[in-house]
């Protein structure tokens, strides 16, 4: 019993390792998430909820995330789901607001945003596609200037 109270006792007065700072030290969760995309652009709104609740039941695995987009301003359905949810404005909006805004590089910047923030490994639509939704964005119109009076 001396041995081993000698050797703990010796143990504790060592000096403690001071770590070098150029240590680096890569923290990694044990199991990859990966994420899947679901498009609902232009879907009834009465069919929302029967979109969220299949694709909660069928699609995901144990490390699946899903994530909605939607251009339906009514978040309600995905609130009350408690899904992840993204959204673009519908075509509507876009026309409404065509001379103030360049809606087709936002949108595209936007989906490019949407890809490099959950990195999908799939990408499911309902209604209209993603592709058919960029290409749907009016064009950049050029703002007329406002008529001045001459004196």
């Amino acid at each position: 019993m001396r041995k081993l109270t000698e050797f703990f006792l010796r143990r504790g007065k060592q000096k403690p390792e001071v770590e070098n700072p150029g240590n680096i030290y890569i923290y990694k969760s044990k199991e990859q998430i990966s994420t899947i995309i679901i498009t609902t652009f232009d879907v009834n709104p009465d069919l929302l909820e029967e979109i969220i609740v299949t694709t909660k039941r069928r699609l995901p695995r144990k490390n699946d995330r899903l994530v909605y987009l939607t251009n339906n301003s009514d978040f309600t359905m995905f609130r009350r789901h408690g899904v992840i949810f993204e959204y673009l404005p519908p075509l509507i909006e876009q026309r409404l607001h065509a001379t103030d805004m360049p809606w087709q590089a936002y949108l595209r910047g936007r989906w490019g945003l949407i890809l490099a923030k959950w990195r999908p490994r799939r990408v499911l639509a309902y209604g209209t596609t993603i592709d058919t939704f960029l290409e749907a964005a009016p064009a950049t119109t050029v703002r007329k200037a406002p008529d001045t009076l001459k004196s």
